[in-house]
């Protein structure tokens, strides 16, 4: 468990695509050459937080050597937000919508509500399936 600083960039050269990088340090908020950091968060496992992040924006991946997605930066924010995972929000760029991001998280969050609902569901039946199993009702 390594802490480090996951930040999402955008670039001037590549409208509609977001970059979603690690640090182990604090980014600098300019980047080289057009790019600009536009969220940073701080998280107590960079590595798990990257994985958690390609597994929610995994439909719109470009490039994974690169990082980058095809996704609106909004939505993004929001897939980092919505992580289940401890960290906080050190940065967001003043041009966002807060309102925007926060509904776009509240239903990354229901999502996995959902999907958590349905595996439990998923488990408690084959524990029941088991235990009548053993009981030898099959």
């Amino acid at each position: 468990m390594n802490p480090g600083y996951l930040y999402l960039e955008t670039h001037a050269d590549h409208p509609g695509l977001v970059r979603c990088l690690t640090l182990d340090r604090m980014p600098v908020k300019e980047g080289k050459s057009g790019a600009a950091v536009r969220y940073i968060a701080r998280f107590t496992d960079i590595d798990a937080a990257q994985m958690h992040v390609q597994n929610s924006l995994r439909r719109s991946l470009v490039d994974i050597d690169e990082h980058m997605y095809r996704v609106d930066l909004a939505t993004a924010v929001a897939a980092v937000e919505a992580d289940g995972l401890r960290h906080e929000k050190v940065w967001m760029d003043d041009n966002l919508n807060s309102a925007e991001v926060k509904s776009l998280t509240d239903g990354y969050r229901s999502k996995r509500r959902r999907q958590d609902a349905i595996w439990r569901f998923v488990g408690m039946l084959a524990l029941l399936l088991f235990l009548l199993g053993l009981l030898g009702v099959f």
